[in-house]
Formats: structure tokens, C-alpha cells, sequence
């Protein structure tokens, strides 16, 4: 999932719905086939940020899976602006002369820059945080949380600070991204260090030290998209990213989704094409963790004969960690999710705000097709190196397959050809 728009959840509890209204699932989705998949990506190939060789290594992986069960894979290569993160230093010195080196990651696309200034605490970055401190030339200390990290660092920028530091709002680390490049450099470090630098500011002056070594360049990057006919020409996408930040392997985000999309494909490939309600496509998109590129010149790219065709996206995206299930999108989809949800006994709630766009099924969206976002609340090792297959949960997945599925059936039964 990217990160830019990670905000707070806004929960709005769910009337109950006839189970009447919702279709059964003709094929038992199996998690346990899912959990492999995510073993495969997390495990054998690991981290997957786009435009790496390890990438490549994914698309080969779900093209051979796709092949094996006689869904015929295309590729899809679109240009990437890939940044080149060489690493960030922070450093700091109280009034006494005491320093202290900082582990710090870059927040992936920030300006190179080394600056030196006076450090200053601007609570979680807020414009009107801001507006009641002096930031001109100072280093901008930050808790994440509240907003994205973009609007904390434009914000720093436009108060007039020459650099931001991050701090985590948890004890670990936290690798996290521009939405787009912001005008000074900016890094990230450990809830614990965060702390240990607001202790330092509370006994007096502290001078941050702050190096960002990082440059831009272009690539490529690939989607994979295979088909399966259905009983008529009316489609539905099922659609994951395939990539995952460079801090960690990526298995909940977002091997779990793409596994749950490869697995889709597996279990509809057992149905006839009379048996499958609607035309059925499996998109895994390049470069989410950027800024959803891959998804988007899909979309941009489809004809309209095809647009028109497509009734509805239902993207997954971390669906294997935490405790309850989110759905974001249009209303009519995330409805039927919920009900889908209810029927195998499952709680839900529908996803509001910034998160509700939060992930590939926004690039759908924006051009007019139905979509839904189908997420698990929530995972505490997000975009960090502990994001492992071991801690994914082959239940979760069998339980997003299953309400993938059943969305799909009730589609195809309100809509028949």
C-alpha cells in the first residue's frame, strides 16, 4: 500500500443487510494455496521495489503461474522515473557539545541536500503548527501520523525550514515516500530516536546535521494482465500491486494481495468459461509503492471499448495482517463486499477518508470505473523490514478470496447478460 495518503481511519458502522442479497460462492477459496503464493514473492524472491532485478524475478513468477493454469499472461511495460536512494545521515549536538549519529532512511523521493541548523519541534507538521513556531533555516522535527508525509514536508517548506526529519510514531523505523518531490531534503528515523531528539530539545538547543545522497533516473517497469472469458463479454478486474518498498520483503504489502489475485485465477481457471458469471481479467501493477504509475497507465491506456465493458475493480491490497476488514470505494461494491463479509462471518466496516483511496483501485476511480478497496486493519509492520510471509495469515487470505469471489457472483447475478 502507499504510503503518501496513510492517514487516520474514519469507521462508520455498517446496517445489517439481507443475506438474501447476496450470491454464494460456487468455489471455495483456498488460503493455504494463497500463503504459498505469498512464500514464494516475500520469501524466495523478497523485496520487490519497481525497477529493480527482483521485480523482474516477480513478473517472471506470476507469468509461469498464470501459464500453468492455461490463463495466457500479457505484459504491459510503461516508463518509470525510479529514484536512486544512496542513503541519509542524521546527526545531532545538544548546547553541551554532545553528538549523537542517528540511523535514518530517506523518505524515497526527497531533493539531495546536506544541511546543518537548528532543530526545531513542529509536533506532526500541520500547517497551523507551523504558523505558531519559528521554522525559517531550521531542521523540522516531525511525528508521523495525522497526515501524509508530503503535506509534512511541504508544509516544513513552505514555513521556511531547510530540511525535515521524521520520527516514527511507534519505537521502530519506518520507510515511507514522497507523493512528489518537495522543494528541501527530508529523512526518516526511529520512534525511539524521535524521542530521544524531543528529550535533547527539552533540555536546550540541539543542531541536526542532515545528509540526503539520492538522484533520479529513467527505467521501466511492467504490469502483468491474463483473461479468462465468461459467460459474456462483461468484465471484472481483480487487480494487486506486485511490488513492495525496499525496506522489507513486502508479504503483507502487497504479496498478500497479488498471491489472493493469483489464486483468483487459479480457482476461477477450475470453473467453465458457462460457469463464470462475467468475463474475468487479473492485473498485477507495477510501481504502487511510487505513486500508483502502473495502475494508472493501465487505465489510461484501456480502449474505450474496453472501458465501457468494465463494471467493476476489486483491488486488493494488504489482506493478510490485522484484525478486521475495510472497504473503500464506490458505494454499490462496497456494500455487496460487506455483505459478502457478513455472509462468511466476517465483520466489516466501510473505509472513509484519505484511506478510502488509498491504493490502485483510485486510478479506476478517477477515470469513472467502479471500484472497490479490499483491506485488513492493520498492520504494525508496514513498509518495514518484519513484513514477513511467516506473520501473514492463511486465514485472512482464504477469507479475502472468498469475498472477492462472492462480489464477483453478485455482480454477475444483478447484471445478467
Amino acid at each position: 500500500m502507499s504510503i503518501w495518503w496513510r492517514a487516520a481511519l474514519v469507521a462508520i458502522a455498517l446496517a445489517a443487510q439481507p443475506a438474501t442479497l447476496h450470491a454464494q460462492s460456487t468455489t471455495t477459496f483456498s488460503g493455504t494455496a494463497a500463503k504459498q503464493q505469498v512464500d514464494a514473492l516475500a520469501d524466495q524472491i523478497g523485496s520487490r521495489p519497481a525497477g529493480s532485478a527482483a521485480y523482474d524475478q516477480a513478473v517472471t513468477y506470476a507469468q509461469d503461474q498464470f501459464q500453468h493454469w492455461g490463463v495466457t499472461p500479457s505484459l504491459q511495460t510503461f516508463p518509470l522515473t525510479v529514484y536512486d536512494d544512496r542513503g541519509s545521515q542524521v546527526a545531532v549536538t545538544d548546547n553541551l557539545g554532545n553528538s549523537v549519529q542517528l540511523t535514518a532512511d530517506t523518505l524515497q523521493y526527497s531533493v539531495a541536500g546536506q544541511i546543518q541548523a537548528p532543530l526545531v519541534n513542529a509536533g506532526s507538521g500541520q500547517a497551523t503548527e507551523f504558523a505558531a513556531i519559528d521554522a525559517h533555516g531550521k531542521v523540522a522535527l516531525i511525528q508521523r501520523g495525522v497526515s501524509r508525509f508530503s503535506d509534512k514536508v511541504g508544509n516544513a517548506a513552505a514555513a521556511g525550514a531547510a530540511g525535515v526529519i521524521v520520527f516514527n510514531d511507534s519505537a521502530g523505523r519506518v520507510q515511507g515516500t514522497l507523493a512528489q518531490p518537495e522543494p528541501i531534503p527530508a529523512a526518516t528515523i526511529s520512534g525511539d530516536a524521535g524521542q530521544q531528539l524531543l528529550t535533547m530539545l527539552g533540555a536546550g538547543p540541539v543542531t541536526a546535521t542532515l545528509n540526503v545522497d539520492a538522484s533520479t533516473d529513467q527505467r521501466s517497469a511492467t504490469n502483468v494482465v491474463a483473461e479468462l472469458p465468461g459467460s459474456r463479454p462483461d468484465t471484472v478486474i481483480f487487480t494487486a500491486h506486485l511490488d513492495s518498498v525496499p525496506a522489507g520483503p513486502g508479504a503483507n504489502d502487497n504479496g498478500s494481495g497479488s498471491a489472493v489475485v493469483l489464486e483468483l485465477a487459479h480457482e476461477l481457471s477450475l470453473r467453465s468459461q458457462a460457469d463464470r458469471p462475467m468475463t474475468v481479467r487479473f492485473a498485477l501493477f507495477g510501481a504502487e509503492e511510487l505513486g500508483l504509475d502502473g495502475s494508472q497507465y493501465y487505465v489510461h491506456n484501456l480502449s474505450d471499448a474496453e472501458r465501457q465493458l468494465l463494471r467493476a475493480d476489486i483491488n486488493l491490497d494488504m489482506v493478510g495482517v490485522g484484525t478486521q476488514w475495510r472497504f473503500g470505494g464506490t458505494d454499490d461494491l462496497v456494500q455487496l463486499a460487506l455483505g459478502a463479509a457478513n455472509d462468511i462471518g466476517q465483520r466489516a466496516l466501510p473505509l472513509n477518508g484519505p484511506q478510502s483511496g488509498a491504493s490502485d483501485h483510485a486510478s479506476f476511480l478517477e477515470a469513472g470505473v467502479p471500484a472497490v478497496f479490499v483491506y485488513r486493519i492493520e498492520d504494525p509492520n508496514y513498509h518495514t523490514a518484519e513484513d514477513v510471509a511467516s506473520l501473514v495469515d492463511v486465514d485472512a487470505l482464504g477469507q479475502a478470496g472468498e469475498i472477492a469471489l462472492r462480489v464477483l457472483d453478485q455482480l454477475g447475478a444483478a447484471n445478467p447478460g
